[in-house]
């Protein structure tokens, strides 16, 4: 105790970073083998649509264009199969190890702050949050492989020619966007379980207080210092810029999908020197410009 409030708070910064840099490699782990994949199919189907427009002035013939939709289709199963799984499996222990993290982040700052270790050793569990969009994946990745699968059409081919083929591709990536959303919601969240779950376990008047990363956007800044109860929410609609705006009360980050905002432990009779943690915390962040 004692310290300036500009330690912690740097403190505290320093971890949405750490944070973001295990969202990253849990995005790159979930999705890496997806969109390799998807890009070597659509290496494959260019190179077929080439082969068979290479002979000819005209748009290939009806017999053509049904062998290269087959083709196709073949191309997009054999990319997505077993990618829900792999995804599913990489973005739990990616959540597993976000958990443990911040569990320990929050012990440590709350012990440093407040003098003194949690007295009993939390459960660490994800939270329904991270389990949610966890067992959504593989859902996920089919919906748009089939959606891809729908612009697949000789009509779509016929007049798209190249171009059709690279929509049908295009619209396959969206599954990638989808993992890598779903893992950066899974790693903030567990995170953000784990540190309520230190909080808990510090006793009943332990606080949750709202750490916005450095470059947060003008609705996740509005949550800076901020505090709340364990299991309590933060209400909804807070923001510093009315054109980002999320209605729905949440019980910690992420406010949006990429968000690494964290929560730490807080009591308001601790004094940490100077300015208030948390009022330093919203001021930091109301004179922060987004990167």
């Amino acid at each position: 105790m004692g310290t300036d409030s500009h330690t912690w708070a740097t403190h505290a910064h320093k971890q949405t970073a750490d944070l973001q840099a295990l969202e990253q490699q849990a995005t790159h782990t979930a999705t890496a083998p997806l969109a390799a994949a998807i890009a070597a199919a659509q290496r494959a189907a260019t190179t077929q649509w080439l082969t068979i427009t290479s002979a000819v002035r005209t748009t290939p013939g009806a017999d053509a264009i049904r062998r290269l939709l087959q083709r196709i289709r073949e191309l997009l199963a054999g990319a997505f199969r077993g990618q829900g799984a792999h995804a599913q499996q990489a973005i739990q222990e990616a959540a597993l190890a976000a958990v443990q993290f911040g569990a320990a982040q929050a012990a440590r700052i709350g012990t440093l702050i407040g003098g003194s270790p949690p007295p009993t050793s939390p459960v660490l569990e994800p939270g329904p949050q991270a389990q949610a969009v966890t067992e959504g994946v593989t859902k996920a990745i089919d919906n748009e492989h089939h959606a891809a699968l729908a612009l697949l059409t000789t009509a779509a081919i016929t007049a798209g020619g190249l171009a059709g083929v690279t929509a049908v591709f295009r619209r396959a990536r969206r599954a990638v966007a989808r993992v890598a959303n779903a893992a950066a919601v899974a790693v903030t969240s567990a995170a953000a379980a784990g540190a309520a779950a230190v909080a808990r376990a510090f006793g009943p008047h332990m606080l949750l207080l709202w750490v916005a990363e450095v470059d947060a956007c003008p609705a996740c800044r509005a949550y800076a210092g901020r505090t709340t109860r364990p299991g309590k929410p933060f209400p909804g609609g807070l923001t510093l810029d009315p054109r980002t705006v999320f209605p729905s009360p949440i019980v910690g980050p992420p406010r949006h999908p990429h968000c690494r905002c964290v929560v730490i432990p807080w009591r308001s009779d601790w004094q940490t020197g100077g300015t208030p943690l948390p009022l330093l915390l919203r001021q930091r962040a109301q004179t922060a410009r987004r990167i």
